[in-house]
């Protein structure tokens, strides 16, 4: 009882201190037990579409380590991390971070020490239930399309060299060190990326000659953006699909016939600077226009494909050559 008493006046003292709004705050933070106990409920491994789809959680081995470990020397939980972590997934991290070595470095200097901003990134993630989010997904995908997305997903705390990311093999990245944990925005974004992997384990676009081009580029991003703004299901405008403001949405219909031409001469070529002309988000191919003209353009052609296809239509896009599409949308360039 006593100590109850001298709890309760110590609150009183502080909450005068400080202000009864830091209080609730201080309180509110989550305790390294409750981590835990979330990170145990986290699937080490999911797999979805039929095994198609596998979601790899590095974060959780990362932080459930870290937590564990906590006061330990440094050199044991790097060497822990490199059993639990790198070592397990020795493929990944060499084409994402370096070799082992490299990895003990980032270690050392990047995630060991800064605990407690590591710990403010656990809480956001954790928050955002992302295997919730890869499961309704890749459920509304498949069961709107009929296709599966095929890939492999690693979700970690990285060196931050980018927020989401594609390896040339089609296995994808999700860094949480640089992205903020809105799950609205995830949402959203996993809905884009895996009508991606859906289309890139097409056969057709395996074999379509113009695999690589500009153009397959701009229908890539205009699909993929379709996809998410269907999958919205009215949450989102076609601007906010495509990552644009309403007045970059407007000004690009508005020019639509010069953004189209000045793609035009572009639509074959395979060079890396054409390609991020039209795909880049700090890029402009015309100067008073939106960044990333790409997206808007293979949204306006999957829009006008559908306006003479009907409005499931859209699906077909996925299977489709590309020049196909193009011919049979009528979209002019």
């Amino acid at each position: 009882m006593l100590r109850c008493h001298v709890m309760l006046i110590s609150l009183v003292l502080c909450c005068a201190v400080r202000g009864s709004s830091q209080v609730q705050q201080m309180l509110a933070q989550p305790t390294q037990d409750s981590l835990l106990k979330e990170l145990a409920a986290v699937h080490p491994e999911l797999y979805l579409a039929d095994s198609s789809l596998r979601i790899v959680n590095i974060y959780r081995a990362e932080a459930m380590t870290l937590l564990q470990m906590t006061g330990r020397p440094p050199a044991e939980v790097i060497d822990t991390l490199v059993s639990r972590v790198y070592r397990p997934y020795t493929k990944f991290w060499k084409g994402y971070l370096g070799d082992e070595a490299q990895f003990r470095e980032w270690a050392a200097t990047s995630l060991v020490a800064p605990v407690p901003s590591f710990q403010a990134h656990l809480v956001g993630l954790l928050q955002l239930k992302l295997d919730s989010l890869f499961t309704a997904s890749a459920t509304w995908l498949v069961r709107t399309t009929g296709r599966r997305p095929r890939g492999t997903w690693f979700i970690v705390f990285g060196p931050g060299w980018t927020d989401m990311g594609g390896f040339t093999d089609g296995t994808m990245v999700a860094d949480f060190t640089r992205m903020a944990a809105d799950p609205t925005a995830m949402e959203f974004k996993l809905a884009h990326e895996l009508t991606h992997m859906a289309r890139g384990a097409s056969d057709a676009q395996r074999t379509d000659p113009d695999s690589g081009t500009v153009l397959s580029r701009i229908i890539s991003e205009g699909l993929a953006s379709y996809a998410a703004y269907m999958y919205a299901a009215g949450r989102l405008t076609p601007a906010q699909s495509l990552g644009y403001t309403e007045a970059e949405w407007h000004w690009a219909l508005t020019h639509e016939r010069e953004l189209a031409a000045a793609a035009r001469p572009l639509l074959s070529s395979r060079s890396r600077a054409d390609i991020t002309r039209i795909a880049a988000r700090e890029v402009r191919l015309l100067d008073a226009g939106p960044t990333a003209a790409g997206y808007f353009l293979g949204f306006r052609m999957i829009q006008a494909y559908v306006a003479g296809h009907g409005a499931a239509s859209w699906t077909d896009a996925i299977d489709m050559a590309d020049d196909t599409l193009l011919l049979r949308s009528k979209y002019r360039f």
